[in-house]
């Protein structure tokens, strides 16, 4: 991404029909001849004015369909528009996802019920299962290598565990809100490595405060905060919100709530950072 925001802006380019795929980063493509593969576009304008018989796929970046154009693939694009050719439909044969399809379809999921449509199948149980097994992999590793943040951290949430819970609420609306508001107001230039920041920012506040949250779980479980006795309390808290998490409709709504718990602990204690202290004379 930062490679692509040294590109100059340069004057749009053709396709020729011999290219099987295309990729382009910080150059507009206008799409002429048919094109046999996938077009990939990044901080691109994309002018379909041909068939595409794979995917297309554009971040940052429009896409406009002339009178002849058609995606037989899917079309996916993230942080731009979609213009339909005048006077008739999106050619679409595949689906169109879009950051409000996405939430449409996971909204949708998370109100459906483990037993329709067999979404709690053998793949998915075993699935599931693998992600909380790298869930528990991940969180001993930052254990071993940064005990003494978590342990502040789990100290400072087992302390106000409703500051936690708030920070959380705050900090997930908050950097959602910023990365919405960046990827609508400001040029796809700016916007777009700024919310890969706000991103960035999430997830390590959720991995970081989620394995603080296993350890503050697992020290009340067997009541102790001995550094020698970590890794099992974390453990024994992950076992806990694991099991949690595998109920059927309940697992959900556990799962969430840790991981706003999780962002308000990581947050509120600013990733374990320890306090300044001043001394002040007497």
């Amino acid at each position: 991404m930062l490679a692509a925001l040294l590109l100059s802006a340069a004057a749009a380019t053709a396709v020729p029909a011999t290219v099987s795929a295309q990729t382009s980063v910080g150059r507009d493509l206008v799409l002429s001849e048919p094109v046999a593969g996938n077009v990939a576009a990044i901080l691109s304008n994309v002018s379909i004015n041909a068939r595409v018989a794979g995917n297309v796929i554009v971040w940052g970046g429009d896409v406009r369909f002339g009178p002849n154009g058609s995606v037989d693939g899917n079309l996916s694009v993230f942080a731009g528009e979609i213009v339909a050719p005048p006077g008739r439909g999106l050619p679409v044969s595949g689906a169109v996802s879009t950051p409000g399809s996405l939430l449409r379809l996971y909204l949708e999921e998370m109100h459906r019920a483990p037993w329709q449509d067999g979404s709690r199948t053998r793949a998915a149980w075993g699935l599931r299962l693998m992600a909380l097994a790298l869930w528990l992999l991940a969180s001993l590793l930052l254990l071993y290598v940064f005990g003494s943040p978590f342990a502040r951290a789990a100290a400072s949430a087992g302390e106000d565990w409703p500051r936690s819970l708030l920070a959380g609420a705050l900090g997930v609306l908050t950097l959602f809100l910023a990365a919405a508001a960046a990827l609508a107001l400001l040029p796809s230039a700016v916007s777009i490595p700024i919310a890969i920041l706000f991103a960035a920012l999430a997830v390590a506040a959720k991995v970081f405060g989620m394995a603080a949250l296993f350890l503050v779980l697992g020290q009340k479980l067997l009541r102790s905060v001995s550094p020698d006795r970590r890794p099992a309390a974390l453990a024994a808290g992950f076992a806990v919100l694991a099991a949690g998490s595998l109920i059927p409709v309940l697992g959900a709504i556990v799962w969430s709530a840790a991981s706003v718990a999780a962002v308000g602990i990581a947050l509120s204690s600013r990733f374990g950072t320890p306090r300044m202290r001043v001394a002040l004379p007497a």
